[in-house]
């Protein structure tokens, strides 16, 4: 019988209790403010849920699933500063190595793919390259030095703890983020999904998957 890892069941309580009831509209208009008070409020219940279910920090190969963790972050464009808070993907198992990126912007979760890259595009959320962080305490990250970051990533990082959000379930809507990671291969993993707002959308035919290089944190 497959065993849950404490990362599965973090995307299970997050998919439960905190991405159905997230005002996305309310989230972006926060970023492009100056305390970005709600986006604060979100990345603290994210990072309450993460505490909740890994259980302890700081965070180490022996957490999630073959040591591959989901946490909340921030990222910043390099380019155009644009913020905005993300899953992330890291193996603790390689020193904190980055795999992979969703980013949570005005339509829900976005994954940071090819498809996904034109998504965000299109809804004029194109970050390009960016520095990333995250609330978790891991200590044998040698991708990320904390101590540097940029001025608006250090002030999210300094007082996120001090805000809350309303999640209450008055505007429950589907978004969901799934692990993907085949247990019996390792291969290199994703943890991803994207909101399809269904009920006001038609059915489009599948696109052929982009060859758009997506755009990726810089070390």
């Amino acid at each position: 019988m497959h065993k849950s890892s404490t990362t599965e069941n973090y995307v299970e309580y997050i998919n439960k209790h905190i991405l159905p009831f997230i005002d996305y509209t309310s989230l972006h208009e926060s970023y492009n403010t100056d305390d970005m008070t709600y986006a604060k409020g979100i990345l603290n219940s994210l990072h309450e849920a993460m505490i909740k279910i890994y259980g302890s920090e700081p965070l180490s190969a022996f957490d999630g699933l073959d040591g591959f963790v989901m946490i909340p972050g921030v990222v910043q464009g390099i380019r155009n500063n644009k913020i905005c808070l993300v899953l992330l993907e890291l193996d603790l198992s390689s020193a904190g190595e980055h795999w992979g990126t969703s980013f949570i912007c005005r339509y829900g979760v976005i994954p940071d793919s090819a498809d996904g890259g034109m998504e965000l595009v299109a809804m004029g959320m194109e970050i390009g390259s960016y520095n990333y962080c995250y609330t978790a305490d891991i200590s044998r990250d040698i991708h990320v030095d904390m101590s540097n970051l940029p001025d608006k990533l250090k002030s999210v990082l300094k007082d996120f703890r001090n805000h809350t959000a309303d999640l209450s379930p008055k505007n429950n809507r589907l978004v969901r983020v799934k692990t993907v990671k085949d247990c019996e291969n390792k291969e290199k993993q994703s943890v991803i999904k994207e909101l399809r707002d269904a009920e006001k959308q038609p059915s489009k035919p599948k696109k052929e998957k982009s060859s758009r290089k997506k755009a990726g944190p810089e070390h």
